[in-house]
């Protein structure tokens, strides 16, 4: 599977063709972001209070945002649902 970019600043990859799950990563970068967090697990907080994470596991560490999604559908729509998001509050705080 080749990677997926995502312009917000996150990427779909799958590691190994045999593991089932698909690792989001990424950060929100400058043009998306409306607020400065504190590491990827304030990013990550604060993802799970305003998007869909239903079937989504987490490991962040504190550099780097790692989520998981067992289908690449899954892991789509929910970069999908961080980007409208992001766009929604931004458009509201502009």
């Amino acid at each position: 599977m080749q990677d997926i970019n995502y312009p917000i600043g996150f990427t779909i990859f799958k590691l190994d063709e045999d593991r089932e799950e698909y690792t989001v990563t990424g950060t929100v970068i400058k043009e998306y972001r409306f607020r400065d967090f504190d590491g990827a697990y304030d990013l990550e907080e604060y993802i799970q209070k305003h998007v869909d994470c239903s079937d989504i596991t987490f490991d962040s560490e504190y550099c780097q945002f790692f989520a998981y999604a067992k289908t690449l559908d899954r892991a789509k729509k929910f970069v999908e649902d961080i980007t409208a998001w992001f766009e929604k509050v931004k458009e509201l705080v502009d």
